[in-house]
Formats: structure tokens, sequence, C-alpha cells
């Protein structure tokens, strides 16, 4: 089985720890550089926005968008590099509760004819601009 290392940037909003944080309606631009370690036939590379729920009771997740960057062979010898970008909805906003949390992210897969897909998950915050205690007074 290949071995592929996902190497995530992504850009706008704010660097916040321990991961970025968007704003609903705003843009959410990054790129993926990929490095496998024997070349591969891909069906399909897909990169997919969307939110899952973690924690107690029934897991709920939603897909938002999805692209579908590239069709072809990935060379061991030449990283694949591809840029994305989303617009980020008005909702449901990131969550961290004692019993439920919802989590935004990215998740990149690599569609394997006759094998195990390879993916990576990228999460970062979406929530909305909190005014803080200075802009009060």
């Amino acid at each position: 089985m290949a071995a592929t290392d996902f190497v995530v940037t992504l850009s706008g909003g704010a660097e916040t720890s321990p991961f970025r944080t968007y704003r609903p309606g705003e843009q959410l631009r990054g790129v993926v550089n990929l490095f496998v370690d024997q070349n591969l036939k891909c069906k399909h590379f897909y990169i997919r926005l969307g939110w899952h729920t973690e924690g107690r009771g029934t897991r709920h997740s939603e897909k938002l968008n999805e692209l579908d960057i590239f069709q072809g062979e990935l060379s061991s010898s030449i990283p694949a590099s591809h840029d994305f970008t989303f617009y980020l909805p008005d909702q449901p906003w990131s969550y961290e509760g004692h019993y439920i949390s919802i989590v935004w992210g990215l998740e990149f897969e690599i569609d394997v004819p006759w094998g195990k897909n390879l993916k990576h998950f990228e999460p970062f915050i979406l929530q909305p601009q909190r005014q803080t205690e200075t802009e009060w007074t």
C-alpha cells in the first residue's frame, strides 16, 4: 500500500491556536501538496468541505461542497500541488462542549482503484467575530 503525505497550507482567516479561525461567509483558500512513496493511479482526488459532530449520541455530518481536482497518475518523483477555494456558510458554528462538539474541516481523499483510499482531515474553526472588552469602552 502506498504511503502519502498530505501537506495542507490554509490562508485567509486568522491564525489561532491550535487551528486557523474563519468567519461565516469568508473565503477559505489553500494549497495541498501530495508526496507519494510510489507511483499511484488516482481515479479521483477529492477535497470536501464539511462538518461533523463528536461526543455522545449519534454522529452527524454534512458535506457542503466537493471539488474533484485531479484524475491520473501521481508520481513519486514529482510532488503534486493543487490550489482550492471554498466560501464558508453562515452556520453551524464550531462548538466544543462537554457532551458534543461541532468540528469543521477539509477532507482530502485519493480514490485508489482496487485499494484502500488515502485520506487526510484538516480541521479549522468557524465562528462569528467576537467583540473584545476594549471595543466596548
